[in-house]
């Protein structure tokens, strides 16, 4: 994995200082939002006070995303193995989880047994926390579909049920997504569908659903608004950003539905950091996180006594009985327990090719993206003749070849530059045949 080095200064400009006497503290770097940190940073506080009678504050380090967070404390154990003066890692999935704990950067925590007990090994196959007790998912995510009913009921668009309806020809410029180079959910989502899938049929609904994304934005989050502002009609999303808009926009307007096809559930994590500073205050964040007081931050809707004082969050628990206590105050409509399916998101796998399948669509859908709206569409004209939709998929590496690509010359700049070059000529080439 690439190195990042990021100067003093840039380090003190993210730092946020929850509003707390300095008695106690605890230094989090995360890609969660300000909502999120606003919200932990007061709860931990509070609840700090109530349980210790000792104030305690919060040090958020903030990198701008999960890949430069954790390239920056990959950088900084290269150079400090025994400590790099934070505390904490708190969000970004699971995959930085697993990296964390095989480099050997996260230590072990177990929480009492009340709250520990509360939180089964695994959802829907996925694991909840790890074996050594080396990190926690702290929440749970689902990846679905945000749908705008107005806007649909409009243009005499379909309800999206399954992941291929967003393929279908009808909906082109109606669908949002994001770069999956630069967002760890679109990662994630797009890993989904080649696990899924396959790596064949993956790649040719990829390939038709990018021919419908009306544009790829750069953060996950600008697809959910995109959304609910009418500018498409249907958005990939995260579940929190799609509660968060069906909260704020009213159920007759939006809904954000789990395909009926698949669905990927990822635990969202938190870790103690190997040599963390204060260690005591860290591992009593993560009991709170973990325990009633945490989760109910996450589950129950703005404004409950309990629940977020000033931001809306929106996020499944990791407790299974939270979904049926406080079914009439949550906004969350379903629970990940009671999920029915066969698939089970593979993280490990996610984890090893996730630069290799990131560049992939990058090359073949973002980057290349004017020349396959063209292709779709003149695909659509011709009424999809088969040879050529499976031409529109074909792809210049398989399965196989990419995990060899991922494990060995990928860690090369010059290899992985001259890669991307290639594959953008390669698509357009194939573009322009098709059209």
């Amino acid at each position: 994995m690439r190195m990042l080095h990021l100067s003093a200064a840039l380090l003190a400009a993210t730092k946020f200082v929850s509003p707390a006497a300095e008695s106690a503290r605890v230094v989090i770097i995360t890609p969660h939002n300000e909502a999120i940190r606003q919200e932990f940073g007061r709860g931990f506080a509070a609840w700090h006070e109530r349980e210790f009678q000792q104030p305690a504050a919060v040090e958020w380090r903030e990198m701008g995303g999960t890949s430069a967070s954790l390239r920056f404390v990959q950088s900084e154990f290269a150079s400090k193995p025994e400590g790099i003066g934070m505390d904490l890692f708190f969000g970004g999935g699971l995959e930085p989880f697993l990296f964390l704990a095989d480099n050997g950067f996260a230590e072990s925590h177990t929480p009492a047994a009340e709250i520990l007990n509360a939180i089964p090994p695994q959802v829907t196959g996925v694991e909840l926390f790890d074996p050594g007790h080396r990190w926690y998912g702290a929440a749970i995510s689902s990846f679905g579909i945000l749908q705008n009913l107005r806007v649909q009921q409009l243009a005499g668009l379909p309800l999206a049920t399954r992941w291929e309806d967003l393929a279908r020809p009808e909906l082109a410029g109606w669908v949002a997504a994001g770069d999956p180079r630069n967002s760890g959910t679109m990662n994630v989502m797009f890993e989904s569908f080649l696990q899924a899938y396959g790596w064949e049929k993956g790649w040719q609904i990829l390939h038709q659903l990018g021919g419908n994304i009306r544009e790829f934005d750069r953060i996950s989050s600008a697809t959910a608004r995109s959304t609910a502002l009418g500018q498409t009609a249907y958005a990939l999303a995260i579940d929190f950003y799609g509660f968060t808009q069906v909260a704020a926009l009213g159920k007759s307007n939006l809904t954000f539905s789990l395909p009926d096809d698949f669905t990927a559930i990822n635990p969202d994590g938190i870790a103690l950091l190997k040599g963390a500073p204060n260690r005591e205050t860290a591992k009593r964040f993560i009991d709170f996180t973990l325990g009633e007081p945490g989760q109910k931050l996450w589950f129950l809707p703005l404004g409950h006594p309990e629940g977020p004082q000033r931001n809306s969050i929106e996020r499944m628990s990791v407790r299974p009985d939270f979904y049926e206590r406080f079914a009439a105050e949550s906004n969350i409509q379903f629970s990940p327990f009671k999920l029915k399916q066969s698939f089970t998101y593979d993280a490990a796998l996610g984890r090893e090719r996730r630069e290799v399948v990131a560049a992939l669509v990058g090359a073949l859908l973002v980057d290349t993206h004017d020349d396959l709206k063209k292709t779709w569409k003149a695909l659509a004209a011709a009424g999809l003749p088969k040879d050529k939709l499976g031409e529109l998929g074909r792809m210049p590496l398989t399965a196989e070849e990419a995990m060899a690509l991922a494990k060995m010359e990928w860690k090369d700049s010059a290899v992985r530059n001259a890669k991307k070059t290639e594959w953008q000529t390669w698509a357009r080439a194939k573009y322009r045949r098709l059209k």
